[in-house]
Order: structure tokens, then C-alpha cells, then sequence
């Protein structure tokens, strides 16, 4: 698990498909909010991280469903295991565990990368290719060279 008390967005998130990159945008900043928030704002923290992920996975399901994606099932259930995580950690909170909210805004930095590389970035080509018959194309910095790579 990560030991980073923050949480920011990098290029290799960028899927080249515009509203679910804006949604991306907002989930690594709920989950940033979820490490850096005081004990007493955890609360309000988390209720916006829910609020955010019911939508932002509300609208890839309805994607995947509406455009019969044939890779829905393990996306569609990957979400919804976040969701039911977040009802569990909203009781933990309720009985003074401050600690698990930011466990879990751990867990869901290490989850992130991984999700988009994998799911969410054959269904942006899926949806892009239904809507204009290519793939995204994603521009990203260039990383830092190494003098192997020079």
C-alpha cells in the first residue's frame, strides 16, 4: 500500500476521452481530499467522494450498458465493489474510526492507476471508436531521461 499522504493527478491517467478524463480529474481530487482533510471534515470529505463516485461510475455503467460494451461485467462490479466500500467505511466513521477513511483513500490510490489502465482505458477507446470510428489519441510529457535512454 501507498505511504503518500497525497494524491495528484499524472498524465498517464489521461485516457484522450474528455468527460471521462474531467471525471478522472475529480476522483484523484475527492480521494486527495480524503487524505489531507482534518478529523473533523473526514465526514464531509467522504460524503463528496461518494457523491462523486456515484456519478462518475453511474455514467460509465450507463456507457457500458447503452453501448453494450462486451468488457461491462468486471468494470461494472469493480465500481460497485468501491461503492459498497464506501458504505462500510461511512459506518467505521460513524463509530469514531478516522483512521479507516484515509486507509481506504490509500487503498483507492493504489486501485486508481491500475482501474484506468486497464478498464477504463478500453472503454474510452470503445466509446470513441463508436462515436467517430478511431481511437483517442493521448499526448503525454515526455518522462525524465535516463542515461540509458539518452
Amino acid at each position: 500500500m501507498t505511504d503518500v499522504s497525497e494524491f495528484a493527478w499524472h498524465d498517464e491517467f489521461a485516457l484522450g476521452h474528455q468527460s471521462m478524463d474531467d471525471m478522472h480529474h475529480e476522483f484523484v481530487a475527492c480521494v486527495h481530499a480524503l487524505l489531507t482533510a482534518s478529523d473533523g471534515h473526514l465526514r464531509h470529505a467522504l460524503d463528496d467522494f461518494a457523491d462523486h463516485a456515484r456519478r462518475h461510475f453511474g455514467e460509465e455503467d450507463a456507457s457500458m450498458r447503452e453501448t453494450t460494451y462486451g468488457s461491462a461485467g468486471c468494470h461494472i462490479d469493480e465500481h460497485s465493489a468501491v461503492l459498497k466500500s464506501i458504505d462500510e467505511v461511512r459506518e467505521r466513521l460513524d463509530k469514531g474510526h478516522t483512521q479507516v477513511v484515509r486507509a481506504f483513500a490509500r487503498a483507492l490510490m493504489d486501485w486508481f492507476p491500475e482501474h484506468v489502465r486497464v478498464m477504463d482505458q478500453g472503454l474510452a477507446r470503445w466509446l470513441t471508436q463508436r462515436r467517430l470510428g478511431a481511437s483517442p489519441i493521448v499526448i503525454q510529457r515526455r518522462r525524465h531521461a535516463t542515461a540509458a535512454t539518452l
